[in-house]
């Protein structure tokens, strides 16, 4: 055996085994203290609680009237067919009598060739004159019968039958009126006047045409009374006077105003209307109702006649919502809630009721009192009871 292997196991290798991990445990040691030493203390100091700056509104309360908007199209109240109740030909047409064309009440609009209307005329006149004396003379010659009878003079059965003549007479007689009146009637419908102040929608006749006696000659509508149908959802109809639900029209004098908006020729007009009654039943495909405006007067601000046919905005003045609040959209938070400021100038939640919205507004029927301040600032995160400073 070598001395080596007597010695047993070498400097190094005992260097590397036991004195490395010791002296590397002692550096991380060192290293440890170290930082221990130099860790940052924290401050535990309470801050003190700073106001934030809000934008308030005070609230006023106020009668607020309504209003419920829609859209339609115009359309006349009066639309009529223009019918020949004499038959004949055509030989006279007014240049008004074209699709388009503006008559007044009482225009002649076409004459029909009154030639045998006039003859039927003469005819009747001559029969009426005749049985004019034929009457006059048989009411004569039974009154003379009637003087000789007081005096035994003529026999019963001659009185009778001078009663007798008399009445067919007098019977004739009123024929011939009646014959005569119808005559002249009928001269009269040979020249067919307009019924009103209107337009033409549509014509169809000319000069040499023959017509019959029920025959379509025009189709015409009125102008001076016009009206649009408007539609309206479920919720809308609870913004009007609740009379319309329950009778369908509107008493005289009660009508809500309605204003009829519209760019035509090039510029903006408004029409004045008024809402005259319901039409009742909801419309099963779109589940709205229709209500109709009516105008009395076509003409707009500007002097334009409303044009039938023009796809126009409504709006109808509803009924009057008493301490009412109008405050910005904006200020309604989630849940219908609002941030109101109390005196302190502490922020809280309160719960209202919001009755619609209109554009940027919200209109609120309960929830708040006169002279409340809310809060319109923008915030994301608000605590219960949180302090505020009010700024412009």
């Amino acid at each position: 055996m070598s001395n080596k292997d007597i010695r047993g196991p070498s400097r190094a290798w005992l260097r590397q085994r036991i004195a490395y991990p010791f002296a590397f445990i002692a550096v991380a040691a060192a290293i440890t203290a170290i930082l221990l030493s130099s860790e940052t203390q924290v401050d535990t100091t309470v801050g003190e609680n700073k106001a934030i700056a809000v934008r308030s509104l005070d609230i006023t309360l106020k009668p607020i009237v309504l209003s419920v908007h829609s859209e339609g199209t115009v359309q006349p109240s009066i639309r009529t067919n223009l019918v020949a109740q004499v038959s004949g030909e055509v030989t006279r047409v007014n240049d008004a009598l074209r699709a388009g064309g503006r008559f007044y009440a009482g225009d002649s609009l076409i004459t029909i060739d009154p030639q045998d209307y006039e003859h039927a005329h003469s005819q009747a006149m001559a029969k009426l004159q005749r049985a004019e004396a034929e009457a006059d003379y048989f009411v004569a010659e039974n009154a003379r019968l009637i003087a000789l009878s007081e005096q035994d003079m003529v026999s019963e059965s001659q009185l009778r039958a001078a009663q007798r003549s008399a009445g067919v007479a007098q019977a004739t007689l009123t024929d011939a009126q009646v014959q005569l009146s119808k005559a002249a009637l009928d001269l009269r419908r040979t020249v067919i006047r307009a019924p009103y102040d209107g337009r033409v929608a549509s014509e169809q006749v000319d000069i040499g045409q023959f017509v019959q006696r029920g025959g379509v000659i025009a189709e015409l509508y009125a102008t001076e009374q016009l009206e649009v149908r408007l539609p309206l959802a479920d919720r809308q109809l609870g913004f009007l006077d609740p009379i319309i639900l329950e009778t369908g029209i509107y008493p005289n004098g009660s009508a809500p105003e309605v204003t009829l908006i519209a760019s035509y020729a090039g510029k903006k007009h408004r029409w004045n209307a008024k809402l005259v009654r319901s039409e009742g039943a909801i419309d099963r495909q779109s589940r709205v109702v229709y209500v109709v405006a009516q105008v009395d007067n076509p003409k707009s601000q500007h002097g334009i006649d409303l044009p039938v046919g023009l796809f126009l905005k409504a709006e109808i003045t509803g009924v009057t919502i008493e301490n009412t609040a109008l405050i910005p959209r904006s200020a309604i938070r989630e849940g219908d809630r609002v941030l109101v400021i109390d005196i302190d100038n502490t922020l809280h939640f309160r719960k209202v009721e919001v009755l619609r919205y209109e554009n940027e507004h919200a209109v609120v029927t309960s929830g708040l009192t006169a002279g409340e301040k809310i809060c319109l600032s923008p915030l994301p995160y608000v605590v219960d009871g949180m302090p505020v400073t009010l700024v412009d």
